[in-house]
């Protein structure tokens, strides 16, 4: 067995190689500049081992982004609905900052003029989130804490968030995430 065998990456090792090059790929190039065979070369695998698992890049892409994504806060029933507000929202900031592995808002924003793209980010990333922000304010309804969800409160708090960074580039601060929790609940 020769050393460059030896040393080869398979399986799971190999993917998450494959999904940091292409979300790196993506930060520095732009989704309309990236290319398999940059993604292979970053990783420092052969193209081969790319087109093996994701014929087009945009299944590479919306993978990537899915593995990069930190863990979606969960509904905590015992939790006041501001708490897991709080939670929800300062993820989102977190991940449209570019604090996570995922690459940000400012590559996201590149990525939605391609419609398959698009629908996927919005089925697999924003809809769960989405999904959570629902469930919190249900349980509110339910225990009382809040009289009803008002039409579009649960689109509320994300856009208010990205709101705050296309404005000032920069995720709005506790204070402001305690605002949006208030305008989110209706307080």
């Amino acid at each position: 067995m020769s050393a460059s065998t030896s040393t080869r990456r398979r399986g799971a090792e190999l993917e998450h190689a494959l999904y940091e090059a292409t979300v790196r790929e993506l930060a520095e190039s732009g989704y309309g500049r990236l290319t398999m065979e940059g993604v292979a070369a970053r990783a420092r695998t052969g193209k081969a081992a790319v087109y093996r698992r994701w014929s087009t890049k945009q299944a590479l892409v919306l993978d990537a982004l899915r593995h990069s994504l930190p863990p979606l806060p969960g509904f905590e029933p015992e939790m006041p609905p501001r708490d897991n507000l709080r939670a929800v929202f300062t993820v989102l900031c977190q991940i449209f900052g570019g604090r996570t592995s995922f690459p940000g808002l400012a590559v996201i924003t590149g990525l939605v003029a391609d419609p398959v793209l698009r629908n996927a980010i919005v089925e697999h990333i924003v809809s769960p989130r989405l999904r959570v922000i629902e469930s919190i304010l249900d349980n509110a309804v339910r225990t009382g804490e809040i009289d009803a969800v008002r039409p579009m409160a649960v689109h509320i708090g994300p856009a208010l968030v990205m709101h705050s960074f296309l404005l000032t580039g920069n995720p709005p601060d506790e204070a402001e995430i305690d605002q949006i929790v208030d305008t989110v609940l209706g307080a």
